[in-house]
């Protein structure tokens, strides 16, 4: 796969902000800050967002390509959704130091949008075993237990969180 210069420009940028989020409160970064870091004018930034956000937001579009490309079946049964709860689990981890930065800029909105409308889409192409409340419903578990786990450092082992998904999506018989 080639890139285009614009592609190197919006991860440059995109990498830049997430340094300066390690050091500079969100709200204190500004555009300038961000364009210095990733080595490009301002015109470049302006070409590719309107504004620092809709750099979180590429983010997690890009992060969500990635995420697609490996999903090469649709699922049909538990055992295909449990293969995508454990790389949704592989993903939090891999990234989970910027949904930290995203937390403490009180920014998980950004992810929230991010991942309902994953699920409204899946909803949109005709996937007749989703309604938009189930949707809402899945989307809802996924980010509040990913969120937690990342606010706990992800210090609980991953099957902890697998098997929460599990018993929030297919229900804990012991339960009832």
């Amino acid at each position: 796969m080639s890139y285009s210069q614009g592609d190197y420009s919006k991860h440059y940028i995109t990498e830049a902000l997430f340094r300066l989020m390690e050091d500079i409160p969100y709200k204190d970064v500004t555009v300038i800050d961000i364009t210095k870091k990733a080595g490009v004018g301002r015109a470049t930034f302006y070409r590719y967002f309107n504004c620092k956000e809709d750099v979180l937001y590429f983010f997690f579009e890009r992060a969500k390509s990635e995420f697609s490309s490996a999903q090469i079946y649709s699922p049909r049964s538990v055992n295909d959704y449990m293969d995508i709860i454990r790389r949704v689990v592989d993903f939090i981890r891999k990234y989970k130091r910027r949904l930290q930065l995203l937390v403490a800029a009180r920014l998980e909105y950004i992810y929230t949008d991010f991942v309902n409308a994953g699920f409204a889409a899946m909803t949109e192409n005709g996937d007749s075993r989703l309604t938009p409340y189930t949707a809402a419903g899945y989307a809802g578990a996924i980010t509040n237990i990913t969120l937690q786990w990342v606010k706990s450092d992800c210090k609980d082992d991953e099957d902890v969180v697998f098997d929460a998904f599990k018993k929030v999506t297919f229900g804990d018989p012991s339960s009832f």
